[in-house]
């Protein structure tokens, strides 16, 4: 009976070490998620505020010129990622006409450019004009002019308009492909006339994706396999003959 107890506890460390290779495949989901009610983490900036018209916390402050920077890490690289925010436009944004341009963009240091258009709130503030590039189809601004506040999903607070990305019907979908696994997300506001009531400020912001690891599939495939390499491998010949795997 001695003589068993050996293999017997090699088995069991066999089938522990090869368990470890099999567990479910890794799925990324939501790897980042913030709506600025606590903290601004992950964010290179902290200026967590209330404004007119809204009332939940953003991130943003009144001021004119503003930059954002959101670091990601533990990305998979290679892997598609998609971006969901909001996006409260405040002040009198004069968008592509006189005193502008007054623009917003987000840059990804592994994509480029996901927006970059500007923003007109109207002369006075609510008039419908043109004078804008943003529009849900033209994130980038290349389709040439809009009303103010074209896009908008609250066209009922002409002084703060917010515009969805990445959730909402019609609203622009976001993504990148992460090419190292750490990822910038750059948030900035361009103000050519620099007022002191113009800003951008941003909530629910969402990043994710369903992306799996790579080889997670793999190991449990070959588990089995595995584990029979591994039983061989660590059990005397007698006691195998007598397993007959």
């Amino acid at each position: 009976m001695k003589r068993m107890i050996r293999p017997i506890l090699m088995l069991g460390l066999a089938i522990i070490a090869v368990l470890g290779m099999t567990s479910a495949p890794v799925r990324a989901g939501i790897v980042y998620s913030n709506d600025f009610e606590t903290d601004a983490a992950g964010f290179s900036v902290s200026d967590r505020n209330t404004f007119d018209y809204t009332s939940s916390t953003w991130l943003g402050r009144k001021g004119g010129h503003y930059t954002a920077v959101l670091t990601l890490t533990g990305l998979l690289v290679g892997a598609v990622y998609d971006l969901a925010f909001d996006l409260y436009i405040g002040g009198s944004w004069d968008g592509s006409l006189v005193y502008g341009p007054d623009k917003f963009s987000l840059d990804s240091s592994s994509d480029g450019l996901l927006v970059n258009a500007t923003f007109r709130n109207g002369v006075p503030i609510g008039d419908p004009d043109f004078g804008q590039t943003y529009s849900d189809a033209t994130p980038l601004g290349d389709g040439g002019f809009f009303h103010s506040r074209e896009g908008s999903d609250s066209p009922g607070a002409p002084y703060a308009p917010t515009y969805y990305f990445g959730h909402g019907a019609g609203n622009p979908m976001l993504s990148f492909t992460a090419g190292n696994a750490t990822e910038f997300l750059t948030f900035r506001s361009v103000d050519y006339q620099g007022g002191s009531d113009e800003f951008f400020a941003l909530d629910n912001v969402v990043v994710r994706t369903d992306a799996e690891a790579v080889g997670a599939q793999d190991s449990a495939k070959t588990a089995p396999y595995a584990l029979i390499a591994a039983i061989r491998g660590r059990m005397p010949m007698m006691f195998m003959a007598r397993v007959r795997l």
